[in-house]
């Protein structure tokens, strides 16, 4: 399987696996049948009520006819956006992407941008509908890290989450009320969330795997650009940071 490699602000490289051109296939089909789905039903529906109104109608058809028209507009507008809303609302996955485990990351490891995320949505047009399909094919098949002409032009790339633990989901940590923390503010507080969710992805990766090279790296480098002399074990000490950071974030 393909792999990217980027380099975080540690200078150590995270690995995240490409997701297969089959994922991306099958959960496009999957998107496919909730959107055919989706105007199924709303056929349905419509159909139901054109037939109420032409059995109620009155004189007044054509303003009946507009009515009709505008309410197929509405309903429309979420087969349109369905993709952007859901990659915005869900953190870069469609519900066909989150079932075959895979989502839409920024091509330097970071959540993508709002506006990342509607360029790749106004080139699905180039991408599928515009070039037949093609466009998005040939692009995902040629590029290096696979990626549609959306994912070019927006600087995305899609991953295999189920192997790669995200490491930007979220910073937060629940901290009791009683904590102390080891480590000083002005230490502490010089990391960016960014930074953290780096190691957050790090423990988590290494609670799963058992690996603790990468926890070592980068607790000894953290060591160094922090000043902190008092030693602790690589994991447990990128924990502490952890729990010291959320501490410190909430107690300004």
């Amino acid at each position: 399987m393909n792999q990217i490699k980027i380099p975080t602000s540690f200078n150590i490289e995270l690995s995240f696996e490409l997701a297969p051109f089959h994922k991306r296939m099958f959960a496009w089909l999957i998107d496919i049948v909730i959107i055919l789905g989706y105007y199924y039903l709303v056929f349905e529906l419509m159909a139901w009520y054109e037939a109420r109104e032409q059995a109620t109608k009155t004189a007044d058809e054509l303003h009946s006819s507009y009515n009709i028209s505008y309410m197929w507009i509405i309903v429309s507008v979420p087969i349109l956006l369905y993709h952007l809303i859901c990659e915005i609302s869900l953190n870069g996955q469609s519900i066909g992407k989150k079932l075959m485990h895979i989502r839409v990351i920024s091509d330097n490891g970071s959540r993508p941008g709002i506006d990342q995320y509607l360029l790749r949505w106004l080139l699905r047009t180039v991408d599928f509908s515009i070039t037949f399909f093609m466009g998005g094919l040939i692009s995902s098949l040629v590029t290096k890290h696979h990626q549609r002409l959306g994912d070019l032009a927006a600087g995305t790339i899609v991953i295999d989450t189920k192997i790669q633990a995200n490491i930007y989901d979220t910073v937060f940590e629940h901290i009791d009320s009683s904590y102390q923390p080891i480590y000083s503010r002005q230490q502490v507080m010089r990391l960016s969330d960014r930074d953290m969710n780096i190691i957050k992805g790090i423990t988590a990766n290494a609670s799963r795997s058992g690996s603790y090279d990468n926890a070592i790296t980068v607790s000894e480098k953290i060591r160094n650009a922090l000043n902190i002399t008092e030693y602790q074990e690589p994991f447990d000490f990128l924990q502490t940071l952890l729990n010291d950071y959320n501490y410190y974030a909430n107690h300004k």
